[in-house]
């Protein structure tokens, strides 16, 4: 027993020095399984494949009120009725936006008669002076630029903003804007109709209101370019008036400023015994053309005073003289026709006369207005005028028959108003420029001809005055008993007025009131 005993001891020792047999191989692994099964196991992960950085775009989407700047300008009008004087200077502002190649877009009226333009940055960081490069009245547009080439960097941090397409009644648009000068403000919008007087204006309703400050001037924006630019604003009806982007491009590649004008004068139908009276059928419509202006693109195409316009560009005129643009909607169409084409593009029109339908192609120019007797007054310079012994001489140009008009409620003395009915007549006698005699002053020349204001001077000896041009040769003309004669539209007609007095006048008036006596260029 004891020698058993003895043996399975040493066997023992024997077996602890050798390696382990197959059977401690797995008893040791289902002992490393059961400690595995009760504690947690460590999983190191393997080594994460970098993730690529997202993409930036070489040309971030730019904010459209990155575009903007601000037009500061420094109005100075000449008085109408004093022309050798200048109204109190004004401030005008309005947004501009930049359109690239140092150039910015902005409203007209903002410019018109300044002595002084700026371009400030929103954030009024930076403020340089810019010159008109551009300007369209009718349009209400201008194009401006530095002053000075070292300040081009102003527009360093400025997004050009490109032209886009125009809009059309019932398109979506974006009004871009900024609050305090910094922070964008993008308000939505929806093309409603159609307003303007000089061309059509497209009428945007606001989905909320815009904010308070500065909208002239801001850009309307439809799939990130300029649609539309603003012109004014009721805030009342959150309706912005603006000009759509077919204007704007006439007016960024037009050689002349000025929309195009036929130079006819049109009359409603809707007066069924006026119809009657043209032995015209009963539903029939149309504008009547109770005028054909001479030397006019309607007279070049051969329209005739009767006719009956009853389509545009193929659109039909109703009888209050509307008709259904494509994309401006029903609308006057004398506003429609200064807008539709450019000079130089004919305009088909479909006429009735005598009953006859005819088709007429008019070619669009400016004729009408730079023929007529009664053109505007160039926007920055002065007026033309004559101060003669007391007495004021100006061409009757359209902007002061409007400013007289304007001051006088709507109505113009009796004797401008006879020319204005009269102009075909005073062309058949040669007549280019009307000359009025607009103020007198009480001299001692003048003495008891103050009632001859607002009348037309005929004649200076004899010989007649067809243009502001012939005026001062003739009031210098020498005379042999040293009296001129002048003779007007209205009574007396006929004054004379001694030329040696007049001379005292013209230098007391120039030593104490008005320096310059003339500007006849």
């Amino acid at each position: 027993m004891i020698r058993t005993l003895t043996i399975l001891s040493l066997l023992a020792v024997v077996l602890s020095g050798c390696k382990p047999t197959e059977r401690t191989a797995l008893r040791k692994k289902h002992t490393q399984q059961t400690a595995a099964e009760t504690q947690p196991e460590l999983v190191v992960p393997e080594p994460a494949a970098a993730e690529p950085l997202p993409l930036v775009p070489e040309t971030p989407v730019a904010d459209p009120a990155d575009s903007l700047l601000l037009v500061n300008a420094t109005l100075q009008e000449y008085n109408p009725m004093r022309p050798w004087e200048k109204e109190a200077p004004r401030q005008s502002r309005a947004h501009g936006v930049y359109m690239g190649e140092g150039r910015v877009l902005t409203i007209g009226r903002v410019v018109r008669d300044a002595t002084y333009v700026e371009l400030i940055l929103p954030d009024v960081s930076r403020t340089v002076p810019a010159r008109v490069l551009r300007y369209d009245e009718d349009m209400n547009l201008a194009l401006l630029t530095v002053a000075h080439e070292e300040d081009a960097g102003i527009f360093d941090s400025r997004t050009a903003l490109s032209l886009g397409e125009p809009l059309k009644r019932g398109d979506s648009a974006s009004y871009a804007g900024l609050i305090n000068g910094v922070e964008p403000v993008h308000v939505d919008m929806q093309a409603e109709n159609v307003a303007g007087e000089r061309v059509p204006l497209m009428v945007m309703r606001a989905a909320r209101p815009l904010p308070d400050g500065q909208t002239a001037g801001a850009p309307v924006v439809s799939n990130g370019k300029l649609s539309a630019l603003g012109i004014t604003y009721k805030k009342q009806e959150q309706l912005l008036h603006s000009v759509n982007a077919e204007l704007i491009l006439r007016f960024l590649v037009q050689e002349k400023a000025g929309v195009p004008v036929m130079g006819v004068q049109l009359s409603p139908l809707d007066d069924p015994v006026f119809r009657k009276y043209l032995k015209l059928d009963a539903a029939a419509n149309g504008l009547y053309i109770s005028k054909v202006q001479p030397g006019s693109a309607a007279e070049a195409a051969g329209l005739q005073a009767g006719d009956v316009l009853t389509a545009v560009d193929g659109m039909p005129v109703d009888n209050q003289g509307r008709c259904d643009h494509p994309r401006y909607g029903l609308h006057h169409v004398a506003v429609l026709l200064r807008g539709m084409k450019d000079r130089g593009q004919e305009l088909p029109l479909t006429v009735s006369r005598e009953g006859n339908v005819q088709q007429v192609s008019v070619k669009m120019n400016r004729d009408a207005v730079e023929n007529a007797l009664f053109r505007p007054q160039m926007p920055g310079v002065q007026p033309r005028y004559i101060m003669w012994g007391g007495m004021l001489f100006q061409p009757l140009t359209s902007t002061y028959m409007a400013e007289l008009r304007t001051r006088s409620n709507g109505v113009l003395p009796l004797e401008l108003q006879m020319l204005e009915n009269n102009q075909d007549a005073l062309r058949e006698s040669g007549c280019t420029e009307l000359v009025g005699l607009t103020f007198v002053l009480p001299t001692a020349a003048t003495q008891g001809y103050e009632d001859l204001r607002f009348s037309r001077l005929i004649a200076v000896n004899g010989k007649p005055v067809n243009c502001f041009a012939d005026l001062p040769a003739l009031l210098d003309a020498q005379t042999e008993n040293g009296l001129v004669r002048l003779e007007f539209n209205k009574p007396p007609y006929t004054v004379y007025v001694d030329r040696s007095a007049a001379d005292e006048v013209n230098t007391h008036l120039q030593q104490t009131a008005i320096p310059k006596l003339r500007v006849v260029e």
